[in-house]
Parts: structure tokens; sequence; C-alpha cells
């Protein structure tokens, strides 16, 4: 065959719409083919040579839908005896695995090619660590989506792609078709990518290898099941490896937390294996069955500033010698009553034997089993809506070892008790409900403190509660004593059944040490918004027979209108909700202090059960460290924390300090970076053009670096991916420069002396006329100050007098008195405030125990509280302005004394 030489440049690259930090696609250019394979590419400046192994094939595996049915397709199999959906053209050649060759012709056949229509979805796994993956398709022209497989197998959130707007052609034809190029990167490390497109044919899949600082792929895999008493852990090494420390231990807590001087520090280890289990090694008598073993490994390189490199701690478990994972499982319901018992063998087992029947003792004590000699057993029909109990025994030629009792309820039965059943810590004013059973045509309630009497109770028996209509599925028991077990148990009732009554299973919980004023777990958008309850500054419109509420005319605002539930569903507690609670003392129009305050329903009476403590816990953001300062004239001094000015978390959301005046049209600034503190070789410190003062605001910058030399970054877009170029081995003191043009093209410049510049880049940047030009900062570790020092200050274009200065994206406090107010239904609040008066400042969920006595001193009756405020700043303040900010609170309760508590 003569040698065709192809080299193909491709000006335009286009990128996906993708969201805020997620993966993205971009159009591959310069591709070279030589015989129909695959030399070479470039992709960001970059030019990838096969031969030279920059690059790696992984493995794929292709399915496709039979009748709607994912079907294999299997490697050496071009045929397959199915009509599949998309196109129908099958190619010859192979399409397993060793489809995704560099090749675009099969060699020897330049018509033919290494790829086939039909496949539905594909996956194709790497044997590394990869952010980057170079992809080629025949024909350019299908619609689907792109997913990564990240490092525990799971599925990334799916990158949508249609046609050719995600591919670039390399101009490269393919039997009648040219052979596209799209490049598939990742925020994060991935181990491989899934295409998930009807009739796609992919000619050519690779990655570049990512190797992190921290050891990756653990043997054996993280959460497996190790069916040996020993084991050799192996693990690859992190980037700069020198040797590997090792943790290894049957707690989670102690292999996390060892520094080195804990009984799981193993030592340290030059290979990447690591032998336990015999005699001389790590646990000499063999590891121990039922035992879950986790293992850590830090990666050491004592001549690198950064080592230790702490790895994450992973777990393997040797199986039981009981029978585990029971199917149905544990307390299942709706089970059939066809159904067959199912279990994993325990370790070494040679014959199993099986306990079944109604009752939770007779199972648990019975000593004669059913043998068995399959992981499998059918009981034969069961009853409708009845709970049943099985045991399985396992014998391993030596030794019987008893299994565990487990339970499954059939179809029909009541089901769903809430409280959940064995719940702990529920409140005393609780209202039972539960699920009706499909028998029922209504129910009876059984209650009591005793679990023998709830289970054995008859409707004359004092535990009967009455009958419940269908319908009507939920008991009031009234007020309960705190700390202590309670029983329930519904049965369902239908008499035109023969056998009616179904009884239920007894459940039970038991009530917290104290009465909850609110746990805020019951507010939602059905009517019963949280600001409904806890009025705040901004009120609410009328709804139902609720008038409308104008605000408290204070600074508040609780609420978050971006949750499903219009609370905060992240930073919590307890359980899944707490209470957001905005403060502003000085807002226009509103007093100088903020509160939000809550009128009780119930629970008014604050001394029975020997309740003496008011509790709540908050949460607040901290103090602000970002400052700028002019000293001596033209010398400016700026502190900054802030994670980042680029992807935060995934998210394209800054934190760092700006200090900035207004500017219009085009323009320029020119700084000199004096000093910049080594908070993180990325700290940054330089000049910013700036859209908005939002996190994700396009802008641009050219900073100076600690470790990382100099550096031209920008956001494109609002919330688009952030971009760089980077220059090594430059440090301050240097100089910076960023000129906007009035087309919006944004050049970028450093300079040893502040005249003679070098070009970093250039970038065209769509913004407003009137855009923020000034200095930023940020650490590049939220939980460090960066101080830099700029010098030489200059501007050009209109660019206004004034500096301001603030945070963007970094939360902070102001500091404000914290109190809590309580109320009867007539007279003035008793105001209690905390005795730390940054309060607001504390950045950890902390507990506030205030003593009813503090009220009751004030005039407050106790045995009829009407309401209860917590507010920030001075109550009644209506001329002094304070500060902002955002708290948090949870779990507000009542208790009593400790010593009674323990009673």
């Amino acid at each position: 065959m003569s040698k065709n030489f192809l080299c193909l440049i491709l000006f335009a690259v286009m990128v996906m719409a993708a969201p805020v930090g997620a993966d993205t696609l971009s159009g591959l250019a310069d591709v070279t083919v030589v015989d129909g394979a695959i030399v070479s590419f470039r992709y960001e400046g970059t030019e990838y040579v096969v031969a030279d192994e920059d690059l790696a094939l992984g493995t794929t595996t292709r399915w496709y839908i039979d009748a709607g049915v994912e079907t294999l397709w299997a490697e050496g199999d071009p045929t397959p005896d199915a009509t599949v959906s998309g196109t129908s053209t099958v190619k010859a050649g192979d399409v397993g695995s060793n489809a995704d060759n560099f090749m675009f012709a099969v060699p020897g056949d330049a018509d033919n090619i290494s790829s086939i229509d039909g496949i539905d979805f594909q996956e194709t796994i790497f044997p590394f660590l990869t952010k980057t993956f170079f992809h080629f398709e025949r024909g350019g022209n299908d619609s689907g989506t792109w997913q990564a497989v990240l490092a525990d197998g799971s599925l990334g959130a799916p990158v949508a792609f249609s046609g050719a707007t995600a591919y670039a052609d390399t101009g490269v034809n393919v039997n009648g078709q040219n052979a596209f190029g799209v490049v598939f990167t990742t925020d994060v490390p991935v181990i491989g990518v899934r295409i998930t497109a009807s009739g796609h044919d992919t000619l050519s899949i690779s990655a570049l290898k990512v190797i992190p600082d921290f050891a990756t792929r653990p043997s054996p895999a993280n959460g497996s099941l190790h069916e040996q008493t020993w084991v050799t852990l192996s693990w690859s090494p992190g980037l700069n490896a020198v040797s590997h420390d090792v943790y290894m231990g049957d707690n989670f807590d102690d292999v996390n937390d060892d520094d080195g001087t804990g009984a799981t520090f193993r030592g340290n280890e030059a290979s990447t294996t690591f032998l336990a289990g015999f005699a001389g090694y790590a646990y000499p008598d063999g590891l121990v069955p039922g035992t879950t073993y986790y293992w850590r490994i830090d990666e050491i390189n004592d001549a690198d500033p950064n080592s230790p490199w702490k790895g994450n701690v992973w777990s393997f478990s040797i199986p039981s010698k009981t029978a585990y994972y029971p199917d149905p499982v544990d307390g299942a319901e709706f089970v059939n009553l066809n159904a067959q018992l199912n279990w994993t063998a325990g370790f070494g087992t040679k014959l199993h034997y099986i306990f079944f029947g109604e009752d939770f003792d007779e199972v648990s004590n019975a000593v004669v089993g059913v043998p068995n000699g399959t992981v499998n057993y059918s009981p034969g029909p069961l009853d409708l809506a009845k709970t049943y109990y099985w045991r399985v025994d396992e014998y391993d030629g030596i030794e019987m070892h008893k299994g565990d009792v487990w339970s499954f309820t059939t179809l029909g039965a009541v089901s769903g008790p809430n409280p959940a059943d064995d719940a702990v810590d529920v409140k005393p004013t609780v209202v039972l409900s539960w699920d009706a059973g499909a028998v029922a045509a209504s129910h009876e309630a059984y209650f009591g403190t005793d679990a023998d009497a709830v289970k054995n109770a008859t409707t004359t028996s004092p535990e009967y509660k009455g009958p419940k209509a269908l319908g009507e599925e939920s008991y009031d028991p009234g007020i309960l004593t705190l700390n202590t077990a309670y029983y329930w148990r519904i049965d369902e009732v239908n008499a035109t059944n023969p056998d009616s009554p179904w009884a239920g299973n007894v459940w039970s919980f038991t009530t917290g040490d104290f009465f909850v004023l609110d746990d805020f777990e019951d507010y939602d958008v059905g009517n019963n918004e949280i600001w409904w309850a806890w009025k705040d500054g901004l009120g609410y419109v009328a709804h139902g027979n609720e008038p409308a509420y104008p605000g408290n005319g204070t600074g508040s605002a609780v609420g978050d209108e971006t949750t499903a539930s219009y609370t905060e569903e992240t930073i919590v507690h307890g359980s899944n909700q707490s209470m957001p609670f905005f403060y502003d003392n000085n807002k226009q129009g509103y007093a100088n202090y903020s509160e939000a305050e809550k009128t009780l329903s119930d629970t008014r009476d604050w001394s029975e059960q020997g309740v003496a403590e008011l509790s709540l816990w908050f949460r607040g953001n901290p103090a602000s460290v970002g400052s700028f300062v002019e000293g001596p004239s033209g010398t400016y001094t700026m502190t900054a924390s802030g994670a980042d000015i680029w992807a935060v978390n995934g998210v394209e959301a800054d934190e760092f300090h700006f200090a900035y005046k207004m500017l219009t049209g085009a323009g320029s600034m020119v700084a000199k970076v004096d000093s910049v503190e080594n908070t993180n070789v990325w700290a940054k410190a330089g000049v910013m053009i700036r859209e908005t003062l939002d996190p994700d605001s396009a802008h641009a910058m050219m900073v100076v670096t600690p470790g990382s030399g100099v550096s031209f970054q920008r956001r494109p877009g609002t919330g688009q991916t952030s971009l760089d170029t980077t220059t090594a081995s430059i440090t301050a003191p240097y100089w910076v420069k960023l000129e906007r043009s009035i087309s919006g093209s944004f050049t970028a410049s450093h300079s040893a002396n502040g005249s003679t510049w070098t070009m970093q880049g250039t970038e065209s940047i769509p913004m407003g006329s009137n855009v923020h030009i000034g200095l930023a900062l940020t650490s590049h570790d939220a939980a460090l100050t960066c101080q830099a020092v700029l010098t030489n200050v200059t501007f050009t274009g209109n660019v206004g007098p004034q500096w301001a200065n603030q945070d963007i994206g970094i939360l902070s406090n102001d500091a404000e008195p914290l109190y809590v107010a309580l109320s009867n239904s007539a007279g003035a609040p008793a105001v209690v405030i905390h005795d730390d008066p940054a309060a607001a400042q504390i950045d950890t969920w902390t507990e506030w125990i205030i003593p009813l006595s503090a009220f009751a001193d004030q005039g407050v009756n106790l045995t009829n509280v009407d309401r209860i405020a917590i507010g920030l700043g001075t109550i009644d303040n209506m001329t002094i302005p304070g500060g902002s900010g955002k708290m948090y609170f949870d779990d507000i309760r009542l208790n009593r004394p400790k010593e009674a508590a323990a009673e």
C-alpha cells in the first residue's frame, strides 16, 4: 500500500454547554494519520504521539438493545443474531476490547474499519486514573450522553452531545464518512467512560494517565469480601512516593486517626505490598472470620515538603462463619407468598440447618433444624399478612455456628411504623402513624410500656386503645414520660375474611430525655413553610385562613427557597433539616437588630417532668480575614483566605478578597506584586477585571504565585470553565498587567522591571461596559490567611476614584450578640444573651444551654410560655447600625438536669 500522509488542522474547537464545574466535551485538532493509523493529535497546545506512549487504550465492553433487553455484544462477533437498534449496517472487524485501537482502517484493507454500528452503549475502563479521554467516531452524527466512570465504579453526571456539534471533523474519510474527534475531560480523576448513543461506532478511545499524590487502586478492592484468613494488601503508589506508611486495624476511626504513634501503624514499606495473617506478620494468628478490617496507605517522600500524603481508609471483610446476606432481607415487608429463602454461606460451611416458624422465641431456641445442602430453601405457601422468622445454622465439618434470627412479613400486612421500630430520642408529644395493610377494613391499636403485655393483648386488655377506621392510620397517646420505652401493635381487621384479625408486629420506640420545641424536620413547601411558624422581618402573604403578615420590622429572614423543604438540608445538627437565619442589622427601613419568633401551640408548660434547661444548637460563619490597607502611600497590603479563584469543589465559584474600582469601556491596570505569602504554591495575587461581584462571574486576571509561576487565568463567561496560561519558575517581586480593548479582548502580560513586557496571553471575554478593576488575592487554602504587598499600581481608561474592597464567595459573619427571648401572652419578654459576644462567628455546631431560672427570675411564668424568639443584635435597637451574616439553628429542646435525666 502506498503511504498516504495526511495532516489536518482544525481551526475551530467547539466546547459543549455543560453544568457548572461539570465534565466537558471539546473538539480535537491537528490529527495526523498515516496508512489509516492515528500517529498523533494535538489538544490545548500539546501534541500527543502514539509511538511515544503518551496515551493508552482501555478495555471496552459494548451492549445493544434487543427487544428492550440490554445484550452484551461479545468480542469477535460482528453479527449477533438479533435486530439491533440504531443504524443496522454491520462492519467487519473485532468488536470487543481490541476494537479500540489507533486505526482508522484495518491493516491490509483500507475500506474496512475496526468499528461497528448498532451499539447502544459502551463502557471503556482503563487500568489507571485519568481526567482526559480522546475519542474518534465515524460520522460524528450520533446523539447521546457521556458519563465518567468514577474511581469507585459509580457513574458521574451525564454530559449530553448532539451530532457533530460535539465533534471536530478530522477530514479523514473512513468508508464513506469522515472520522470525527472529541475530547472528554473530567473535573476529578476517574477510571473510565460510558457512552450511551444508539448506533454509535467508535474508531478509537484512549486516555492520559493521571497519577495522584496519594495511593490508589487498593487490593482487595475497597468494601470487598476476602475469603481467606490471610491477605496481601497491594496498591498503586502516589506520584512522588518513595516509601509507604501502612496502617491496619479493625476500627475505622483508629485507622483514620492514627498519626503514626497508634496501634494500627504497621511500619514503613518500600514496596507496594503488605502481608498479614501469618506468623511473623501482622495478625500472626490469622484474620478473624466475621471481621471487617480497615487499612490506609500514607505516601512518604522526606524530600518533599508536602509529604506525607494521607490516604483514604479502605476496608475488606472476612466472611462470617455464620450465614449472612439473607434474602428476603431481615425485616422485609410485602414478601410474596411463594417466596424462596436465600442466603450466603458462612466461611467454610459444609452443611446448612434451617429453622422456620411464626414465633421468634421458638425459632431462636430451636435445636433441631432441617439439613440443607444448598443456600436456598422453600418453606412452602405462606399466609397473607403474617410475619415469619427464620434462622440458618452453619456446620463447617467441625463446629456448628448458630445464625441470627431473621424475619419478614408477607403481603397485606400493616407497615410503615412512625416512629420507626426501635427509634430512640423520640419526642414525648409524638403521634403514632402507620400504613394500612391491603387486607384491612379497619385497625385495632395497642399501646403500652410492657412488650409482652402489648404482644399478648386482646380487645379486653388495658393496652387496647380502640378501633381506627380505614383512612385514620394514627394514634395520639398524649404527652409521654421522658426517657421511657414504649411498645405498640396494630392489628388489621376485615370482618368478611375468616382469617381476621391479622395481628401486627410489636414495634417499639424510646422517648428522649427532653421535650422537643422544634427540630425543624416537619417544615416543607406543602402549606407548611418555616417562615409561617418562625415569623421574621420579611413576613408573608395571606394563605388559607391565615391573613398576611407584614413582618416584625427587624432585619431577619428565615428559610431557604432553593431547597425542597425551604429549610437548610446540608448544614444540619440532627436528622435532615435546620433553620437558616439571615441577619442584617443595617438594613434600610428596618430595626437595627434581627429576630425571628415562634408562638407555641404545644409544649407550653416548661415545668413538667422536671425540665430545667433550654438547649439549642447553633452555628455561624467565621469572621472575615480579608483586608485592604494603603500605607505608606502607594503601598497596598492585602490579606485573604479562600479556596481558590477557580472551580471550588467542582463548581466554578471563586473565593478571594477583591479591592476594586469601576472601569467603563476600555482600560488597563499595572501592579508590582512585591510579595505573596506561601500559604499554597497556588496562592494568587495580582490584577483582575471582573464583570460582577458574584462568585461565578466572568473575569480575567494576571497573577503571581509563590510556587507555580505567573499565570493568565480567566473565566470566559458566567459559570464557565476556568482557563489558564501559566509560566513556571517566576516569583515575586514581579510586575503584572491586564488590558481590556474596546472590542472586549483581554491581554495579560508580565515583566521583571515594569518596562519590558512579555505577553502571557489573550482572550475575548464578553462583559458589560461597566466592570470592576482591581487587585485580587486568594490563599488557595480556606483555613489559612495569606498576605500580599502590591505597589506601583496604575490605571488607564475611565476609572473611578474610589477604592472598595470585600470578600468574594467567602461566607463570613459580623459579630453581633446572640440572644433568646421568652414571653407569656402578656408582659415583657425575658432576654438571655450568649456569654460570647462573637458567638455568631463560631463555625461549628455548638450547644447553648440556658437555665430556665434565667427566664423565671425575670418574671416569665414557665407553666404557660407563649412565645420564643431568637435574635442577633441588641433587642429594640433602632438607631445604631450593626453587622450582617447567616446563622443556622437546630434541635431546640427542654432538658432535665443531667442528674435527673440519668436516673
